[in-house]
């Protein structure tokens, strides 16, 4: 009944939206065509229209008609598609017995999506198809077909829909002329909000439609609209008044990223609403004003300086640390290349470090070297070396040669074997720390809307040598509502996930994670990795995993093993008496050129020992941000897994770049889960070789090879 956020790397989506908003290109006032509908994504009040935001467009938006206040999130991963995930409070319906809830309203989760079939001609309509309230328990649950068509300064849209929004039933279903199943719709699941595919695009055909006007006043569009609900079959058994079926309102937008909605619905009932949208695709970094400035060249007409045998390489190694963010483990050369051996610690695109490095070391370079090198590091693997051409590098920071110039002498392989000259080894710098806040919060139960929990977080790492490191982190919990956090979900499966409220509220002082942790390089594009201790705030144990990810190559295989029992709820050092063996084999790709699909497939045992398969899409932007959905399947039954039948959620993730005053290589991620359940569930282990190995996506380097200079 809950969708919670790891407790790294995740923030409050309020916090966040704020904050991107800073980073979002200014734009100019959007055709009064593609503004966001009650339910979350583009369309008119009630219904959707065929038309689509733009590619990378995420809208954050709510909406209040009686008795139904909505809360959704859509965003846009390509021109012909579009998902969306909200919450629904139903205000005249309790969420359980007054003892549990109170008078908390009863809140429903749903995940649509809306696909284009194709795009609009000079005769021809735009078309899309649907479906709402997909997975969910159905409440809601509507498929469409509709075509949109732009006479000037009006575009029109018409459609027919089968469940929810088409509960007029004004047409028989042609379907039912082929296959008599289709003429009828069957009543919902017993509660147990399966995906229902003996539902869809069954019963008879509601129809609606309407026109939305772009006034002369570039801020002001005008909705008409045909409803195809008649209202008789809401949730609860009740039937809403609808004295009638048409929708008026309007829409007002101040900015390019704000719409205020106001109107009459059923004939009867105001309807207010806000949306705030941008477009992460063309999002930008926010001034880095906390950061130090790029070095100046020393050599501003690529002709080198002289060096000598002098040369201070501990100095160059603390200045590629403070200004290219590298923790330099060594310096060496070989014939004309000078090679600097390090982690990136602070710049989350690759292009941006290479392009310092490249200064601080043009500033030492003698007259033999025309190649500076990067060796990628990361926690003592080799990973990936970018080289630069010291001439090409000049021209392009003095603007004597362009973009694509400098991409043709700048080059991304797999880690050298060749023998090189050891200028300079780094002292070995066994001990960090760090302090900082954690935020953890469940969303959208029967205790409360939001239960959220603030702390206080210290974390430590000890290196033993350079692949081995022991890591930890301390939380004291800082302000929470978990007060009310009283309900454990039903489940008929081992409670591996729904002791939640018990973990979350049994102690103020918590480790959720300490870990020995040991990876090792086995071959040229073989990793591996194993690792001991409290591996999250739920689960300890032993484990490994062995990753293949050849160099060039847009895919890569991994499997990994664990072998873990449940720690006790105070997050110390305890355990209670469930343990498991589970894991999987791992396959991540990489589709597409123009428009990068990132996916993985994992196959393999989950904590409830249940067997099955997760699959994760995700549209990868340029600049990093990625909009994706998983899903996972298990040999567990509906009646077992309960309600949700089985494990899905919508996410996208944003580089931190775009919301602090400083470099970052974290990002933030808000994950989307209608229902937190025992089925499906995967132990969520700190460290992953896939994710260890990224420079190894050269893709992503030179795709911001323009923040080199800078």
């Amino acid at each position: 009944m809950s969708a919670r956020a790891p407790l790294h790397g995740r923030i409050a989506l309020g916090t966040l939206a704020l904050a991107i908003g800073t980073a979002l290109q200014a734009a100019e006032l959007p055709s009064g065509f593609a503004t966001q509908n009650d339910w979350g994504g583009v369309g008119l009040l009630q219904t959707p229209t065929a038309r689509m935001a733009d590619e990378g467009q995420i809208g954050i938006s709510t909406s209040y008609t009686s008795p139904y206040a909505r809360h959704n999130l859509s965003m846009q991963p390509f021109p012909w598609l579009e998902g969306s995930f909200r919450y629904v409070g139903l205000r005249n319906l309790r969420y359980g017995r007054e003892s549990l809830s109170g008078d908390q309203s009863y809140k429903d989760k749903s995940i649509d999506f809306k696909l284009r079939l194709w795009p609009e001609s000079r005769w021809i309509p735009q078309v899309a198809v649907g479906m709402r309230d997909m997975g969910g328990t159905g409440l809601f649950a509507s498929e469409y077909l509709v075509a949109s068509k732009r006479f000037g300064s009006f575009d029109a849209s018409l459609g027919v829909a089968t469940g929810y929004m088409g509960h007029r039933g004004d047409l028989e279903n042609p379907l039912g002329w082929i296959i008599d199943d289709f003429g009828d719709r069957p009543p919902r699941g017993s509660g147990n909000n399966q995906f229902n595919t003996n539902r869809v695009f069954r019963g008879p055909l509601g129809v609606f439609g309407g026109v939305s006007w772009q006034t002369p006043l570039d801020a002001l569009v005008l909705k008409l609209e045909l409803d195809g609900n008649d209202y008789k079959r809401e949730p609860g058994r009740q039937q809403l008044d609808q004295a009638l079926p048409v929708n008026l309102g309007l829409v007002y937008r101040p900015n390019a990223n704000i719409e205020l909605t106001a109107g009459i619905e059923r004939g009867n009932t105001a309807v207010v609403g806000l949306a705030i949208t941008g477009n992460l695709k063309h999002a930008h970094r926010n001034a880095q004003l906390l950061d130090t400035p790029p070095p100046t060249l020393k050599a501003p007409n690529g002709v080198p300086g002289e060096a000598t045998p002098a040369t201070d390489w501990p100095d160059v190694a603390a200045a590629l640390r403070r200004d290219a963010g590298i923790r330099v483990r060594a310096i060496s050369q070989r014939d004309r290349e000078l090679i600097v051996h390090g982690e990136q610690t602070r710049y989350m695109y690759g292009a941006q470090g290479v392009g310092r490095a490249a200064r601080v070391l043009d500033g030492v370079a003698g007259d033999s070297v025309d190649w500076v090198t990067v060796a990628h590091e990361r926690v003592g693997l080799p990973i990936a070396e970018t080289s630069v051409e010291r001439a090409a590098f000049a021209d392009y920071i003095n603007h004597q040669q362009g973009l694509g110039g400098l991409a043709r002498k700048v080059e991304v392989q797999p880690p050298a074997l060749q023998r090189r000259h050891t200028l300079y080894e780094a002292p070995f710098d066994r001990w960090s720390y760090g302090f900082g806040p954690g935020y953890r919060h469940v969303m959208g139960g029967p205790d409360g809307f939001i239960l959220y929990q603030v702390t206080a977080d210290a974390r430590g790492t000890w290196w033993f040598n350079r692949n081995t490191w022991l890591t930890g982190t301390v939380s004291v919990d800082l302000i929470n509502n978990f007060d009310k956090f009283r309900y454990d979900a039903p489940s008929r499966l081992p409670r591996v996930r729904t002791y939640q409220r018990q973990f979350l509220t049994t102690s103020d002082v918590m480790v959720p994670n300490l870990q020995l942790t040991h990876v090792r390089q086995l071959g040229r594009d073989w990793y591996g990795m194993a690792y001991a201790g409290y591996l999250e705030y739920m689960y300890g144990g032993v484990g490994g995993e062995v990753l293949y990810r050849p160099f060039g190559e847009r895919w890569a295989v991994g499997m990994d093993i664990n072998h873990v029992r449940q720690r006790d709820f105070d997050q110390r050092a305890g355990f209670r008496d469930y343990d498991i063996t589970t894991g999987h084999v791992t396959g991540y790709f990489t589709l597409g050129h123009a428009q990068r699909i990132q996916g993985s497939v994992s196959a393999g045992r989950y904590l409830a020992g249940d067997l099955g398969a997760t699959v994760s899409l995700a549209r990868r932007f340029d600049n990093g941000v990625t909009m994706g959905a998983y899903a996972t399947k298990t040999n567990v039954s509906s009646r077992d897994f309960g309600e949700g039948d089985f494990d899905k959620g919508i996410y996208f993730s944003v580089p931190m770049d775009f919301i602090l005053p400083r470099p970052s290589r974290a990002r933030a991620t808000i994950l989307w889960q209608p229902l937190y359940r025992d089925g499906g569930a995967r132990l969520q282990r700190r460290y992953g070789l896939h994710s260890l190995t990224a420079e190894r996506d050269a893709e992503f380097l030179l795709d911001n090879l323009h923040l080199m200079d800078d």
